[in-house]
């Protein structure tokens, strides 16, 4: 049995003799086929390399929005209104290039901005597919640095508490409020 197998394998190799002489062009197909496999690589890692890039760039843009929703001295539809203008301003220079699309922008608890986006993760079709493959990926950008009362709100605030405790605060050179040192309006 031995034999016979070492006669097979002989005989194999002798006629596997002259395929071993002719390998003229082997090296051009391994070339295209390591080229191909490191030029996916890299427009993977291109791709990837714009999405952080372009996330980044919105978490900015909502950090911003929070800063000036925070910041704004008036009422609070002031104050989203003002905070919407900076995160668009911001924001319309990625969405007009159609990398970022699907822009919403909401203020949870009246506290923060959260932004919510699709980002596009590859940006060359698909070579050998009929139909397009979704490659969006849902991404929300939040920033809660809270909100400053208003002029208003905080008189409001005050008028109550001294209801509450019966004292004094508004009145003819009786203003208690304009009185103390921060009084936080």
């Amino acid at each position: 049995m031995i034999n016979v197998l070492k006669s097979c394998i002989f005989r194999a190799m002798i006629n596997c003799k002259h395929l071993k002489l002719n390998r003229s062009g082997q090296s051009a197909v391994e070339f295209m086929i390591v080229t191909l496999v490191v030029f996916f690589f890299l427009l993977f890692f291109l791709s990837l390399s714009f999405a952080l890039v372009l996330s980044q760039y919105m978490d900015y843009a909502t950090f911003m929005a929070a800063r000036t929703y925070k910041a704004a001295h008036g009422d609070l539809p002031t104050q989203r209104d003002n905070a919407q203008k900076v995160f668009f301003a911001y924001a319309d220079r990625v969405t007009a290039t159609s990398l970022v699309r699907n822009v919403r922008l909401d203020f949870p608890n009246n506290n923060g901005v959260r932004a919510q986006y699709e980002l596009s993760l590859f940006y060359l079709p698909p070579l050998f597919v009929d139909q397009p493959i979704p490659s969006r990926i849902l991404l929300t950008s939040e920033s809660f640095l809270g909100r400053d009362p208003n002029t208003d709100e905080c008189f409001s605030f005050f008028e109550s508490f001294a209801s509450r405790l019966r004292l004094q605060m508004l009145g003819e050179g009786n203003d208690l409020t304009r009185q103390m040192e921060d009084n936080g309006c």
